[in-house]
């Protein structure tokens, strides 16, 4: 699951170099992807699915 939630933040980060700076559209990614990133981790901790595939993709943002 959080590998799922790590990969939404990556394909919204991909999205954010096409959208005009400071859209709405832009804004909402930004935060959908600053969001995810603070649930992943919870998630992957809490339910002990810890990954080294998740790790290196949560640092490659």
């Amino acid at each position: 699951m959080a590998n799922i939630i790590t990969g939404i933040r990556i394909v919204c980060s991909i999205a954010l170099l096409f959208c005009p700076a400071l859209s709405v559209t832009f804004k909402l990614l930004y935060i959908i992807a600053g969001v995810s990133d603070m649930i992943d981790g919870t998630i992957a901790r809490k339910t002990g699915t810890v990954s080294e595939l998740g790790s290196t993709l949560d640092t490659v943002q």
